[in-house]
């Protein structure tokens, strides 16, 4: 499958469950409140580090060394061994010390930790290896199917008044939908690994662990450090703008899982020539969505929010920045991708190095002077800095060129956009707002989309290509 194929297919996936989790959020926000989500959010952020800390870098070792095609069996165990005795000690750690978890953060049972961590792990490992057995595809198929599995358990749950516990229960179970699946999909072998197979995974372990820190860091450090500062229902408002920013940025996820096994295969076969121009395309598309994600998210923030709940508009301050700071990210992305994908993970180590260092320092300072609008700002300030490393560190290593042509033309897209959805918001609003703010924010968003897309396909005969060429659909009117 094509590598614009395989993206197109993650991004519908990822699409399709992030419409459903939002579908979701929206319901628990009115059902429960920013309190209790704040509770959940700030739960899932702990495991979120931990899970990092059960793989330290094994998981994207495992991706990398199945990738290259020789003793995949022997990989494939030896990263499951490996990360079952990580998540063993961890879990011990986590009895001894629960008293100190449950009274800083708020954490009513350190049953729920462990669970979702046991979980997390486990699919993680599992993911590692499909996306190694050059199956991102199905990945993504899969976890729509666990997002469905945990929507659908989690709001049966919160129907019949569980609360905290329909949430943490829905989320654990729906991701063994993941496990047990992708574990059938793969089928073997599994063979009993030598030492050399577990240096190897430690050899690329010892600096993609970076990679993985860098993601949590910038995902979840501020929703931890949050949480020591101010109230639940603010890191719950915090947590719904995350929500939102995120969902923007699946589509360059989806490029970047796509890109990596494929760059890999290249770089074993020194082929240069075509590692840059995958490069190139990468980069033509990362801010495909997020661009216009950017001035929508700017115009209708409140509109948006008010969606959730009249308690949750407060966050529309920090949304802006928190879509700035994943557009910068998505870049960002493209680059560590690269040099991991090239086997070079100590050039990406470094460039990770600055996200962390620059967003915990960033965050640990903002955070305490201005809240929530300091947590947004260092995410934005840090994925910034580590996009211009990242830039000059790849460049040392492959010659490539940023499409700036193609850039550009999603910006006219997206400026006609921005005029039309500030006219006609500007008009509901002279009007005294005669429809549901539900029914108008879906409008708006709808028209923006169709007019941004509308468009670009009609100044970029490249995108139209690319469309014709990776949408099956599509391709039948050519």
């Amino acid at each position: 499958m094509r590598i614009g194929q395989t993206s197109f297919i993650s991004f519908v996936s990822k699409g399709l469950s992030s419409a459903a989790g939002f579908i979701a959020t929206i319901l628990f926000a009115r059902l429960l409140g920013a309190e209790i989500l704040g509770k959940y959010y700030l739960l899932l952020s702990i495991v979120a580090w931990l899970s990092l800390l059960g793989s330290i870098g094994i998981g994207s070792a495992i991706t990398k060394r199945v990738s290259e095609g020789t003793d995949t069996g022997e990989y494939k165990l030896a990263g499951g061994l490996t990360i079952a005795v990580i998540g063993g000690i961890i879990i011990v750690g986590l009895l001894l010390f629960q008293e100190i978890i449950t009274s800083n953060f708020e954490v009513d049972r350190i049953g729920f930790v462990i669970i979702l961590l046991a979980v997390g792990l486990l699919g993680s490992y599992v993911d590692a290896m499909l996306n190694g057995a050059h199956m991102v595809h199905v990945a993504a198929v899969l976890k729509v199917a666990r997002r469905i599995a945990r929507t659908v358990l989690q709001v049966g749950g919160v129907l019949l008044s569980f609360g905290l516990t329909a949430l943490v229960m829905g989320y654990a179970l729906g991701g063994l939908v993941l496990v047990v699946a992708g574990l059938y999909v793969l089928g073997g072998p599994y063979h009993l690994p030598q030492k050399e197979h577990f240096e190897r995974l430690v050899d690329y372990a010892k600096y993609a662990w970076m990679g993985r820190l860098e993601g949590k860091t910038f995902q979840q450090a501020d929703v931890i450090i949050l949480g020591l500062f101010v109230p639940s229902s603010l890191v719950g408002v915090y947590g719904i703008t995350w929500n939102i920013a995120n969902f923007l940025i699946i589509f360059s996820t989806s490029i970047s899982g796509a890109l990596f096994p494929e760059l890999s295969k290249l770089s074993a076969d020194d082929r240069d020539q075509q590692i840059a121009s995958l490069i190139e395309d990468a980069l033509s598309y990362t801010g495909l969505v997020t661009i216009p994600g950017l001035v929508g998210g700017l115009l209708l923030s409140d509109r948006i929010l008010r969606i959730y709940g009249d308690e949750f508009v407060q966050g529309a301050g920090v949304l802006g920045l928190l879509i700035l700071s994943v557009l910068f990210y998505g870049y960002q992305k493209q680059f560590t991708n690269a040099l991991g994908g090239i086997d070079q993970p100590k050039a990406a180590f470094k460039v990770n190095g600055v996200l962390i260092a620059s967003n915990m320092a960033l965050n640990a300072v903002l955070v305490y002077s201005i809240g929530m609008t300091g947590a947004a700002l260092a995410s934005a300030t840090s994925s910034l800095l580590s996009l211009i490393s990242g830039y000059y560190i790849l460049c040392r290593h492959i010659d490539f060129s940023v499409p700036v042509a193609e850039i550009s033309r999603q910006i006219g897209a997206t400026v006609a956009m921005g005029a039309l959805v500030t006219v006609l918001s500007g008009a509901l609003a002279q009007a005294n707002e005669p429809l549901p703010n539900e029914i108008a924010t879906t409008a708006l968003l709808i028209l923006g989309a169709a007019t941004y897309f509308a468009v670009l396909v009609s100044i970029s005969s490249q995108f139209r290509t690319v469309v014709l060429d990776n949408v099956p659909q599509v391709a039948l009117l050519r």
